[in-house]
């Protein structure tokens, strides 16, 4: 090194500094890294005039460069078929747009588009400002009035693509292929009769018996898939799995329950029998899973024996038990399976939407029923009133993304930082707060004949029958008229469904955007500090964005205190 000299190691780059007489430093100019800000070592060696050397590490710290934004306030819109997910065409909107995400009150945006294009009703889209996401959602509906070139667009919010009634089980199953799941195993000479864990073990070696009907999880088995297309069969309380007793593969040889070794004492094929009805085979072998001497009482033992035709005690009975998957694996998984079954893998497959793909990120374990979140008529309940009831109840999100020509759900309990929104001092305007206190909560239908029949409403807005019920909300009564017993219960459904649940808080953000569903702390004019979250979006080409939050938390006294303002 020459003497006199300083050279500085920076960033992977060695640099010389020159000695600035005017000033007495040496002087450099140095590469910042083009990634990220942040703090970076500089190694710097200096030799003096008398050959002395000298070692030293400086810190020089780097801000990021902002990068520049441009806005356009342009509004495009991507459209893809519903069938396929093919891209359809791109346009771009009119400045006259409303984008309304509102899964509680289920409102519409509209889109208007000064070109025809080949778009149909339940076609998806996704809308981008100025290259950021602002909404996904499904046509609901295009107008065109008296031949203009204006298109308008009616969108309603992409979880609308599974507003669909589905069967709340399959009971019963009858196809050849048995689907994972969970189940109560029924014989069928006796289907009171069904596999029960003796005791409700939790003990490797507990025996497999059967036994009358008693709905505890010592009668629930899940059946899944090994990787060689066998099938285990689990206790859900154990956790144990269908073993054969010292893996003897003989004529009476003891069925028990065991710890899951893989091994091909507690491997399983089903095939499928006239009447709803399977023989469970032991893989590879004609070994089936029988009911010994064909003893239904309670206690009555479980063997393998040499599959016989036409025998009764050796063939089972299958029941589906699909809310097991809530209290077992979780919610998410629930809806998962749900979705699959009726729009990925269903046995009609011209509705299939086999682009769609599911990821499950969060398993949130509840001890609930389909019932207890979303109202159930004759074992039929409507798909996505029940995802955005989890969304309320629960914090289960729903986001999408398009990647490799799937549109891929990705379902996860997930609660987002709570916002401090104080309406005095943050830029906002028109906030609105609405308290509602009357609301029909108690429905009695009368018949022809006389016959009565009353429906109450729940604080979670699902319904009960028990005049008794904890949880039943407060609210007015009203009489309506039905024909018959049979229409009584859907004529109370109508009437509930009609109470108009208002959103408790509205104001418009300067420039600010918000997701839904992010819980707010709120501080009103008048300094109540209201726990909430935001249930609803309205996007325009205004600056402002405005809000609505639902669920507002204020006691009652207060609501009493605003009402007696007015």
């Amino acid at each position: 090194m020459d003497k006199n000299s300083m050279t500085i190691n920076f960033n992977n780059e060695t640099y010389i500094a020159v000695y600035n007489p005017q000033s007495g430093y040496y002087e450099v100019d140095l590469q910042a890294p083009t990634t990220t800000g942040g703090i970076y070592k500089a190694d710097v060696e200096f030799t003096d005039l008398f050959g002395q050397e000298y070692e030293d590490s400086i810190n020089i710290q780097i801000l990021a460069k902002e990068q520049i934004k441009i806005e356009t306030n342009k509004i495009l819109m991507w459209i893809f078929d519903y069938r396929d997910l093919k891209l359809k065409d791109i346009v771009e909107a009119e400045d006259n747009y409303e984008i309304n995400i509102d899964e509680e009150t289920n409102a519409v945006s509209t889109i208007n588009v000064v070109r025809k294009t080949t778009a149909r009703t339940d076609d998806i889209v996704f809308i981008k400002k100025d290259n950021d996401f602002l909404y996904w959602g499904v046509i609901d509906n295009i107008q065109n009035t008296d031949g203009n070139k204006l298109y308008q667009y009616t969108l309603k919010y992409i979880t609308n693509m599974f507003n669909q009634d589905i069967i709340l089980n399959q009971d019963i199953i009858n196809t050849e292929d048995v689907e994972e799941g969970y189940y109560r195993i029924h014989n069928k000479l006796n289907y009171n009769s069904v596999f029960d864990v003796l005791n409700g073990s939790l003990e490797a070696g507990a025996n497999l018996q059967i036994y009358e009907i008693n709905n505890t999880n010592a009668q629930k088995f899940k059946i899944s898939k090994r990787e060689d297309g066998t099938y285990k069969i689990t206790n859900v309380n154990s956790g144990m799995v269908v073993d054969v007793q010292d893996a003897a593969f003989e004529n009476g040889t003891n069925v028990q329950m065991w710890g899951d070794t893989d091994n091909d004492a507690q491997k399983w094929t089903f095939t499928k029998r006239d009447n709803n009805s399977y023989s469970i085979f032991l893989a590879g072998t004609n070994f089936v899973i029988d009911l010994t001497g064909g003893n239904t009482a309670n206690g009555g033992n479980i063997e393998i024996w040499d599959y016989v035709e036409g025998s009764q005690q050796e063939l089972w009975i299958l029941e589906k038990l699909d809310e097991e998957t809530i209290r077992n694996e979780g919610i998410e998984d629930y809806i998962a399976e749900q979705i699959k079954k009726n729009f990925i893998n269903n046995i009609d497959k011209f509705v299939n939407r086999e682009y769609l793909q599911i990821n499950v990120k969060t398993h949130t374990k509840i001890n609930a029923s389909v019932s207890t979140i979303v109202d159930v008529q004759d074992g039929i309940f409507n798909l996505h009133t029940f995802m955005t009831n989890c969304t309320q109840l629960y914090n289960i999100n729903y986001n999408f993304e398009i990647m490799d020509k799937k549109l891929i759900l990705t379902i996860e309990n997930k609660e987002a930082k709570k916002e401090l929104i104080d309406v005095n001092a943050q830029p906002i305007a028109e906030y609105t707060e609405v308290f509602e206190t009357n609301i029909v909560s108690k429905v009695v239908v009368v018949t022809a004949n006389g016959e009565k029949y009353t429906l109450y409403l729940k604080a979670d807005r699902t319904t009960t029958e028990d005049i008794n019920d904890k949880d039943r909300a407060a609210g007015n009564t009203e009489t309506v008229y039905a024909e018959n017993l049979d229409d009584a219960r859907q004529k109370a459904l109508d009437t509930l469904k009609a109470n108009a649940y208002n959103h408790s808080v509205s104001f418009k953000y300067f420039n600010r955007y918000i997701t839904i569903g992010t819980p707010v702390t709120l501080k009103t004019k008048d300094s109540l500090i209201l726990d909430t979250y935001i249930s609803a979006i309205k996007l325009t080409a205004n600056k402002f964005i405005e809000y609505t939050c639902g669920n507002v938390r204020v006691d009652f006294i207060d609501k009493l205190l605003k009402e007696r303002k007015k």
